[in-house]
């Protein structure tokens, strides 16, 4: 499984940050959301207002 870093890059205070652990995402209307288990688990779900950036994160 992967790992997303959601806005990593953006150095302003007050940006929301994580790291998330997921096969895919995809963007549902206004939402970011993250999945496992083939796309039918959903993982977590953001507002794509307070996403500029989604990277996959290097391997540990």
């Amino acid at each position: 499984m992967a790992k997303f870093d959601i806005n990593k890059r953006i150095g302003s205070s007050g940006t929301h940050r994580q790291t998330v652990e997921a096969q895919t995402y995809r963007q549902e209307g206004e939402y970011f959301v993250f999945y496992t288990n083939g796309g039918s688990t959903k993982v977590l779900t953001v507002a794509a207002k307070h996403v500029q950036t989604i990277d996959e994160a290097p391997d540990a």
